[in-house]
């Protein structure tokens, strides 16, 4: 876990300065991801500044400090994350000064003149950001699956980018503003990443597997890996090599360790896997009270996992008052409002393990979306065969949330009205950023076709959901089963062989290659999902802190008819979208202090200076 950020000039030189000054702005809003930070580069060209704040995690001595550049000089780097190796190995280009990963990186990006080469067979998490002096080219990358984010955006002159979007506002070089018809969309997809916007006016995310190259004043995007969709059974001992393989490549680390341990599928084998290497760790489970949602199984299946492995075991309770104390904070982190309860619990979940002096956890984050229960109901079975515009089309602009969240869907549509947004145009473009990523990859196959979605959108969401809980407490998150190797044998996989959709067999396959890390209760534990809270207790809590708050964008009071049938999930949407629109405006303020010290300025050629992007 690191934090990155930077600037490059698209209209001239800029004074060192002036760059100076905005690296050291954007590395103090960066501190909570890391120990400590270099002074930022700033390129003798005078265009291009990069800055970062380190969580040693290997090698911490200062050898691995950033910006990093190789021995010529001639490529300065800037790393977020974790890369554990190379599904390519070569020999390296200079003696390693360090062992660690930034390095490494380092090396694999000189070796290549293009960055796809050199991204492609990174194992790892990880958001880049490198400067080639002789070409002036600028890059930034993010990793296959969106562990780690990476924002940006055009400002006055140039392109401004960071590890998270309070860096960039922190500036003062956006405004820190909402775009109703993109705030109304998000609203309404609710847990899905939609595609490179964000819910800030002009903040762009990179997406999974994509890279931008800035080549003077030119900005091309492109994506460097999607996996092939194949129908070629494999067979269970293929899918235990590559975690075995994860599961090794995850072990190394210089700090304290912990895992999130609910006693489902994977995070047992997970736990079991980094036992059986003899990796020292603490586990850590999360246990609901009052009502306010979770599965109320978890604490007695971790706790027998636990006891089998010898692990031991923290029970974190998350109580009513916590989690509605959370509300007005966390939105201020997220950059958004609200959407899941699970948000609570793991920033709650998260400050407990950081609190026992553990640095890097490890969690199952993707094994559902890649290998689990969701059986394409997001798609409906059509024939596979039939064009892919027409596969669940009313289901996603028309039913999504009229049929399943029907309140949900009544106050988002009241939120539109009055704010001026034609739902007919949401749902238009709601179907066409979800068959963007729907029709990527070539198959027959409407579910295989679904979980790309998943894996490119949701799977996106709850990343950038991870990485901020997190991060607020100097984490680093190791989700083991977003490993290429094992996407890879998931989409080469028929979706059959996955789940027979019979009670008790979600994951079969994956229960069959990990069957001796799985102990017999937790291979026959039905898939629990999220239950939506329903204490009385707890939704009056909410309701009143939401009407404490300014109505979110001066609305008017919620409708009788409405407000007699909000929920939990409603009355902490709206509460926290109050407490992001306030935090919004405090940025605002601030900014016309901030906007004033880095007004961009050109800063003049020397005599006879050649000014070079």
């Amino acid at each position: 876990m690191c934090g990155i950020a930077g600037f490059v000039s698209l209209d001239g030189r800029r004074d060192a300065a002036w760059l100076d000054a905005l690296g050291r702005t954007m590395t103090e809003a960066m501190a909570h991801r890391g120990e400590g930070s270099c002074a930022p580069y700033v390129s003798e060209c005078g265009t291009v500044m990069l800055c970062a704040t380190r969580l040693a995690i290997r090698d911490r001595s200062h050898a691995g400090d950033q910006p990093m550049a190789d021995p010529t000089g001639r490529v300065v780097l800037v790393h977020n994350g974790e890369v554990y190796g190379s599904r390519s190995p070569a020999p390296p280009l200079w003696p390693r000064r360090t062992t660690c990963d930034t390095e490494f990186v380092l090396q694999q990006i000189c070796r290549e003149d293009e960055p796809g080469p050199a991204l492609r067979p990174l194992d790892g998490m990880f958001a880049l950001a490198w400067h080639d002096t002789t070409t002036g080219r600028v890059v930034l990358a993010r990793d296959h699956f969106g562990v780690k984010p990476l924002f940006y955006a055009h400002v006055d002159g140039g392109l401004i980018f960071a590890s998270e979007q309070g860096v960039l506002l922190r500036t003062g070089l956006i405004a820190a503003e909402v775009e109703p018809e993109e705030f109304v969309l998000r609203s309404w997809i609710r847990m899905d990443a939609a595609d490179d916007h964000t819910w800030l006016r002009g903040v762009r995310s990179l997406q999974p597997a994509e890279y931008l190259t800035i080549d003077r004043t030119r900005l091309r995007t492109h994506r460097y890996w999607k996996p092939a969709s194949v129908d070629d059974p494999i067979e269970a001992d293929e899918i235990r090599a590559a975690f075995d393989r994860a599961i090794e490549q995850r072990s190394v680390s210089d700090v304290p360790r912990a895992a999130v341990l609910s006693g489902g599928v994977d995070s047992t084998a997970i736990v079991a896997g980094l036992t059986a290497r003899g990796t020292p760790l603490d586990a850590y489970v999360l246990r609901y009270q009052d009502g306010i949602g979770g599965s109320g199984d978890d604490v007695a299946y971790a706790t027998g996992v636990a006891e089998r492995l010898g692990v031991p075991l923290t029970v974190c309770d998350l109580d009513q008052n916590t989690a509605a104390g959370l509300v007005p904070i966390l939105p201020t982190r997220l950059m958004r409002p609200l959407l899941h309860g699970a948000e609570l619990a793991m920033h709650h979940l998260y400050g407990t393990i950081a609190a026992d002096k553990n640095v890097v956890v490890y969690s199952g984050h993707g094994a559902d979306e890649l290998w689990g229960y969701q059986d394409g109901r997001y798609f409906p079975v059509v024939d596979p065969y039939a064009p892919t515009y027409i596969h669940g089309r009313h289901y996603l602009t028309h039913r999504l949330h009229a049929d399943e969240r029907p309140v949900w869907a009544r106050l988002v549509t009241w939120m539109a009205q009055e704010l001026d947004v034609d739902m007919n145009e949401v749902a238009d473009r709601v179907w066409a950023r979800t068959m963007d990523e729907y029709r990527a990859i070539k198959t027959a196959s409407p579910l295989k076709r679904g979980r790309h979605h998943l894996m490119r959108r949701f799977l996106v969401y709850v990343n950038d959901m991870v990485d901020v809980t997190s991060a607020t407490y100097t984490l680093e998150d190791r989700p083991v089963f977003q490993d290429v190797t094992l996407a890879e044998l998931a989409f080469r996989c028929p979706e059959h062989l996955k789940d027979s959709n019979k009670p008790g067999t979600h994951k079969g396959l994956l229960k069959d290659a990990l069957g001796d890390l799985l102990p017999e209760p937790v291979r026959n534990r039905r898939k629990q999902g999220f239950p939506s809270p329903a204490d009385p207790g707890y939704v009056r809590r909410l309701t009143e802190l939401a009407e404490d708050m300014d109505s979110p964008f001066g609305l008017p009071s919620v409708p009788a008819g409405i407000r007699a049938e909000l929920g939990v999930g409603e009355w902490m949407f709206l509460a926290s979208t109050s407490a992001w629109l306030g935090h919004l405006a405090e940025f605002r303020t601030e900014s016309r202090s901030h906007g004033e010290q880095f007004r961009p300025a050109l800063a003049p050629a020397g005599p006879g200076e050649r000014v070079r992007p």
